[in-house]
């Protein structure tokens, strides 16, 4: 890995109605549920604690 990046670990939650999806107290939505390319839907959450969780859902019908 080039020294000028910091090492990162990714976990993609799943969650199975994008729609349904209500954050709990103290959570963020820093980029909310939107359609990828490839046929789902994504978004960024942050816990109190300052981690981002990926969230991905099945895209709409």
């Amino acid at each position: 890995m080039p020294e000028d990046r910091t090492p990162q670990t990714r976990i993609v939650l799943a969650v199975p109605d994008a729609d349904a999806f209500e954050p709990g107290p103290g959570v963020e939505v820093v980029t909310p549920f939107e359609d990828t390319h490839y046929g789902t839907r994504e978004a960024t959450v942050r816990d109190p604690d300052g981690r981002l969780w990926s969230l991905q859902a099945p895209a709409g019908k």
